[in-house]
């Protein structure tokens, strides 16, 4: 069984750790854009999302313009996980939706 939804706070945890094995320095306010050029930031956002998918069972929507957005990266993680958190709740709505209809 996969674990419940994660906090923010682990959420932001979770990436800065990935963040952090290609920018050891970095802290929540590191600007994303300074964590290395796109590749480096797609990088971080595909491990990111192998991971959480594999912890948690919830898919974890990427939107591709995430890779260039000009913030620190506490607000990458504040729009992660509000899409992660949308879709959890659109799967266990559809769970309890499909377990009504067997």
């Amino acid at each position: 069984m996969k674990e419940q939804k994660p906090s923010f706070e682990q959420f932001l945890n979770g990436l800065l750790e990935t963040a952090r094995e290609r920018v050891p320095a970095c802290d929540a306010a590191t600007p994303w854009l300074s964590t290395g050029d796109g590749a480096v930031r797609a990088a971080i956002l595909d491990e990111f999302k192998r991971r959480v998918e594999k912890q948690y069972g919830t898919e974890l929507v990427v939107e591709p313009d995430l890779i260039s957005l000009d913030r620190p990266l506490e607000s990458i993680a504040v729009q992660l996980y509000h899409v992660f958190s949308t879709v959890h709740l659109m799967e266990r709505i559809n769970a309890k939706i499909r377990s009504r209809l067997h």
